[in-house]
């Protein structure tokens, strides 16, 4: 199997459109292929010419250098997706700093219609979210460049530009722990399970998580009892409820035990599909220690509290 790291330049309009179908688009490709032993077998690299927003944000020219003129002889989306597709080859897997490379190109591909080869679930390796486990108590979410220096890795390539971070990010993949790398896996969340039948719980690492199809309405998203499961990231048991499921406002929380493993924290996100009234939700399982378990504790007395004092006020 060959790791394809990969990074992404794009654009996005002058005057933000929100009706707009995308978002940002993609005007760069860059990627460096690593064989199974992680020595570097090939690189990629190429312009895509802007069909969307014809003209380049003077913002990202300013952090890529990137003008106008740079992209007239260059082929459109559709061309240079199938190129690279092919140059990437049959088996390999991904690998990205971070978790929005592969959501944006999902997102060009489906506006350009382009078929999107992936399907659930898409893994992939998240090397921010190693060298954050690696690094925890020096280091945690940062940028590649701040990466760069913290490992002293010598500055040869040009930032900001698709092929020159991708060559950052597969130096700092080859100084990762390669256990870490097979245990670390990350799933993508623009690949979502057709059905019911076919979403799993599916065991991270660092935690486990479980992804929902598509549901027309919130309400009944949350009517699905398998997203409100908890099972132990260790041993994938079922585990009993010490806090039920509230909202905090901006997701769902809980708090289980697992008689062998502890305690742990659930948490719910629910998202809408972009452009559409349709919604989708993720619960991740973690386990954590007493103080956690007493934040939450905390945390959720506090919303009480502050819904009762709301009630009163209305009365």
């Amino acid at each position: 199997m060959n790791y394809i790291v990969l990074d992404l330049e794009w654009n996005q309009a002058i005057k933000q459109d929100h009706n707009s179908q995308l978002l940002f688009e993609i005007i760069e490709i860059g990627a460096v292929k690593l064989d199974d032993n992680f020595k570097k077998k090939g690189t990629y690299q190429k312009l895509i010419k802007p069909e969307l927003f014809k003209k380049i944000h003077p913002i990202v020219t300013g952090i890529t250098k990137l003008q106008d003129r740079d992209f007239t002889n260059e082929k459109n989306f559709k061309y240079v997706i199938k190129e690279f597709l092919r140059w990437c080859g049959d088996d390999y897997i991904f690998c990205t700093y971070g978790n929005q490379d592969l959501y944006e190109l999902q997102c060009n591909m489906r506006y350009h219609n382009v078929e999107i080869p992936w399907k659930y679930p898409f893994k992939y390796i998240d090397i921010q979210k190693i060298l954050s486990v690696e690094y925890k108590e020096e280091i945690e979410q940062m940028s590649l460049e701040k990466a760069v220096n913290f490992l002293k890795i010598n500055h040869k390539s040009v930032y900001h530009r698709a092929l020159g971070d991708a060559m950052y990010t597969a130096e700092i993949l080859c100084r990762l722990d390669k256990e870490n790398i097979r245990k670390y896996i990350s799933i993508d969340h623009c690949c979502l399970p057709e059905t019911e039948r076919i979403a799993k719980d599916i065991d991270l690492g660092t935690n486990n998580e479980y992804i929902t199809p598509i549901f027309p309405s919130k309400e009944e998203l949350l009517e699905n009892t398998k997203l409100h499961i908890t099972r132990c990231p260790e041993c994938m048991k079922k585990c009993r409820k010490k806090i039920r499921w509230f909202s905090d406002g901006s997701k769902y929380l809980c708090v289980a035990k697992c008689e062998e493993h502890g305690l742990l924290e659930g948490i719910i996100n629910i998202k809408k599909l972009y452009n559409e009234e349709k919604y989708y939700g993720i619960r991740k399982v973690y386990l954590i220690n007493e103080e956690k378990y007493n934040h939450i504790v905390g945390r959720k007395e506090a919303i009480k509290e502050k819904r009762r004092q709301k009630r009163k006020t209305q009365k």
